[in-house]
């Protein structure tokens, strides 16, 4: 894939999972990292391992995000937004403050990320490109996980806000909405769940497994690539056709 010469990447929430494998893509790619994460150790083993550099951050506290940007010795041309998580809950029990963290993270972290770049490509006259990992719950439904599918459907509005007003700076933002994939995160997640649960659930993806993070690292990388240089504002599915089910009907 094609990179400016001057690229450089900011993977947020790089330490494991999927922003990982888009690291590890990128740095596979040849562009330069910056690895930031709440889990400062992770974030530096994998970038010394890609050669790039590792930075702390609390995506829910503005103060830390601004610091991260600060600090940074070099602009970054290439966001990638992949921090999030949520514990499952009854809607019904869904109290004040684990919703508001949820958007805290979910929502509000891309938010915040962002803006600080944009603000900076703006003030700079350089393009970029962004990529936030939102969620195929976004459209619901999402039984548990209310407060996560409305923090993550909100994310996917502000990918097509941005992508309108920094369109004409030459930003460009996306967002990929990937099913199930094979995480740490889904694994903790389905760990209450029976071997026979998770193959009836694995037996409903046409495509026959559940997603790699490997698979999500290369549709990212194409958007932030010179390759993809007139999409933006779009969202794309990863979810081996769960949402259309076995014979084709949306389930």
């Amino acid at each position: 894939m094609e990179f400016a010469a001057d690229a450089v990447a900011l993977v947020i929430g790089g330490a494991s999972g999927i922003g990982a494998a888009i690291a590890r893509r990128l740095g596979a790619e040849g562009v330069p990292l910056i690895v930031a994460d709440l889990d400062l150790a992770a974030a530096t083993g994998l970038a010394s391992e890609l050669g790039g550099d590792a930075r702390p951050v609390d995506v829910t506290n503005p103060a830390s995000v601004a610091a991260l940007f600060d600090g940074l010795d070099v602009l970054p041309s290439l966001l990638v937004h992949s921090a999030g998580g949520a514990t499952r809950y009854p809607a019904t029990e869904i109290d004040e403050a684990t919703w508001a963290q949820s958007f805290q993270l979910n929502a509000g972290g891309f938010f915040r990320t962002a803006q600080q770049l944009a603000r900076r490509l703006i003030a700079a006259g350089r393009p970029g490109s962004v990529v936030q990992i939102a969620s195929a719950l976004h459209e619901g439904p999402a039984p548990g996980l209310a407060h996560f599918a409305a923090a993550k459907a909100a994310s996917v509005t502000l990918v097509r806000c941005f992508a309108s007003e920094w369109a004409t700076h030459g930003i460009r933002v996306n967002a990929l909405t990937p099913g199930p994939i094979d995480t740490p995160m889904t694994r903790r997640a389905w760990s209450n769940r029976t071997a026979q649960e998770q193959a009836n659930f694995v037996a409903r993806i046409p495509l026959g497994r559940v997603g790699d993070p490997a698979d999500v690292a290369s549709l990212a990388t194409f958007l932030l690539a010179q390759d993809a240089r007139w999409i933006t504002g779009s969202v794309f599915g990863l979810d081996g056709g769960l949402a259309v089910g076995p014979n084709g009907v949306k389930g």
